[in-house]
């Protein structure tokens, strides 16, 4: 049998409780210090306790845009995972089952068309027989796939002693026996029927494992972020973890307020303090955020809210992925103004577009939403952060008055600047005072309702919008200029098209292009009229059921997408089903 290197999809499930998460993190863990790239993909019920769990990863030589799906080895700690797994199988694929579990001991593998091979461990024995318990199975199970998988043993030591070593030695060296039961289960014989391998590749740089939701945690603190607040709320909620444990060491005040309105208002306090102020929520969280959301546009305060996606409506899919709050961010908040709306496509996304929506809430005193969704905020993949250009800092028009204002006031919200930003001191700043006022205001804040006011403070929001639309980055053409198909895309379903396009272009020979959308308000609207004006054949991917993205893009440019292809049941889109769907549109 031909071995294959470094291209592989592991897959763990069990009840909650079983390891299956942490199991999966040792092993994405053990393939990056092996030099790999991957990408992660975690599922669960939204249940206090027990329940279906899964955790998936890919892993290959090269940077992938999104994991694939197939399995080519399955760890089933128990029978519902075979039951629920085994038609995700790829040709030759293996199976690993625990032999200990009572309800398959008289069990029967199946015959199926795609040849599985099936491998009965004594998880349980071997764990208890290392000197550990049921428990430990996880590990029995990590220990015999690196051996499958034909990894030095030293590279599973190494990250077991790392996760441990907070537990002192004697539980090192226990889990540490215990994967070693498991790879020394795995004889020659079993290995060379399991034909996929790890091979450890050098690189010059580490690659970083880390999810969305870090990945944009770094971001900000790399952008000065110095007040973060949240309510835990499912996707984001990983977020409030990582800013909680990292961010005092960076100065950051990190707020777990009562409340997700309780949260953007102290968010909006620390940044009109003058820091640089970031929350987050999903969407359910965001819909008591939206008044806020328009007193920080009236006031003119630029904040940072990083709306993670769920299944809606209501509390709809707490724990599962989609991309239809896209209608909700655009329109939060009562009245006219300026919301900036950016999709990060991948983690380097995430961490980059988090750093550009700090000086863009600066610069142009308004609030930036990040869209994510679970898929993306709570989904890990390798990426070299060590090579991205670090963005630099943009704090805006702030300025320290020299001279006391006329009449003792500061003219915080002037309206007669050419772009609509009005310069602003700082709390504080000597004859810089001034109203900030949820009412429609003059140019010291001071409510005020003549007609006169209300459109020159109306025209200066409007010009905001119009000045930050010519300076925002505009999407490329991803593939060749001229194609048979164009696909549009957004946010996190960029990557599964990507993947798609290499499928369709490898078995086809079909010449597809896509136009990614990362910056999705202001829409950059001349420029994908003059990017699709020409093309022959569009199709919108998206992850909701009512076409939300086609149409705003309709609706601001007048361009109708061809055909739609969308998911909405909770899962990312899988590369390998897009690329079949993109097919059967083109015949």
């Amino acid at each position: 049998m031909n071995r294959i290197a470094n291209d592989f999809t592991w897959k763990i499930g069990g009840q909650a409780g079983f390891g299956v998460m942490a199991t999966g993190a040792s092993l994405a863990k053990i393939c990056v210090r092996a030099g790999l790239y991957i990408w992660d993909y975690s599922e669960y019920p939204s249940l206090i306790h027990g329940g279906h769990n899964t955790y998936q990863l890919y892993a290959a030589a090269r940077e992938m845009a999104a994991p694939r799906y197939s399995i080519d080895l399955l760890v089933a700690l128990n029978k519902e995972t075979i039951d629920r797994h085994l038609g995700e199988m790829s040709p030759h694929g293996l199976i690993m089952y625990d032999q200990s579990d009572q309800t398959l001991q008289d069990w029967v593998p199946p015959k199926d068309q795609r040849q599985t091979v099936w491998l009965g461990l004594p998880l349980d024995t071997l764990a208890r027989q290392a000197g550990g318990s049921k428990l430990m199975r996880n590990t029995v199970a990590l220990g015999a796939t690196i051996a499958l998988l034909s990894l030095d043993f030293e590279f599973p030591s190494k990250v077991v002693s790392e996760t441990f070593r907070h537990k002192g030695p004697e539980v090192v060296t226990l889990n540490a026996a215990v994967l070693q039961a498991g790879y020394q289960a795995i004889r020659p014989i079993q290995a060379t029927t399991f034909p996929w391998d790890i091979v450890p590749q050098p690189r010059p740089r580490p690659l970083a494992l880390v999810s969305g939701n870090e990945a944009i945690g770094l971001g900000a603190l790399q952008a000065g972020c110095s007040f973060y607040a949240a309510y835990p709320m499912t996707p984001s909620s990983t977020l409030l973890h990582f800013m909680a444990e990292h961010g005092p060491g960076y100065g950051t005040v990190v707020r777990h307020a009562e409340d997700e309105i309780g949260v953007v208002n102290e968010t909006i306090g620390a940044a009109y303090a003058g820091v640089r102020a970031m929350c987050a929520t999903a969407g359910g969280g965001f819909a008591l955020m939206t008044e806020a959301i328009g007193l920080a546009g009236m006031t003119e305060v630029g904040i940072v809210v990083v709306e993670a996606q769920r299944g809606g409506p209501s509390t709809g899919l707490p724990t599962w992925t989609e991309q239809a709050d896209l209608r909700q961010v655009l329109h939060a908040g009562q009245g006219d103004f300026l919301k900036i709306v950016l999709a990060p496509a991948d983690q380097v996304d995430c961490w980059r577009l988090t750093q550009l929506a700090f000086s863009l809430a600066d610069e142009w005193q308004t609030p930036v939403i990040i869209m994510t969704d679970k898929y993306l905020a709570e989904g890990h993949a390798a990426v070299d952060l060590l090579s991205e250009t670090t963005l630099p800092v943009q704090r805006g028009h702030i300025i320290r008055p020299a001279e006391p204002p006329p009449g003792g006031m500061y003219p915080r919200y002037r309206t007669d600047t050419k772009n609509g930003v009005s310069p602003r001191p700082l709390p504080g700043t000597p004859h810089g005072m001034f109203l900030a006022n949820s009412d429609e205001h003059d140019q010291f804040g001071i409510s005020n309702e003549d007609i006169d006011v209300r459109q020159a403070q109306m025209a200066k929001r409007a010009r905001k919008a119009d000045a930050v639309a010519r300076i925002l980055p505009t999407p490329t053409l991803v593939g060749p200029a001229k194609a048979d198909v164009t696909v549009v895309s957004w946010g996190s379903s960029i990557g599964p098209v990507k993947e798609a396009m290499a499928l369709l272009n490898q078995a086809h020979r079909l010449r597809i292009n896509l136009l990614p959308l990362t910056v999705i308000n202001p829409l950059p609207v001349e420029h994908i009229q003059k990017l699709l004006q020409d093309a022959v054949m569009t199709i919108m991917v998206e992850g909701n059921q009512s076409g939300q993205m086609a149409g705003w893009i309709r609706e601001q440019t007048g361009v109708m997408m061809d055909h739609h292809i969308r998911r909405f049941d909770g899962r990312p889109f899988d590369p390998r089903h897009l690329a079949e769907q993109i097919r059967a549109l083109t015949q």
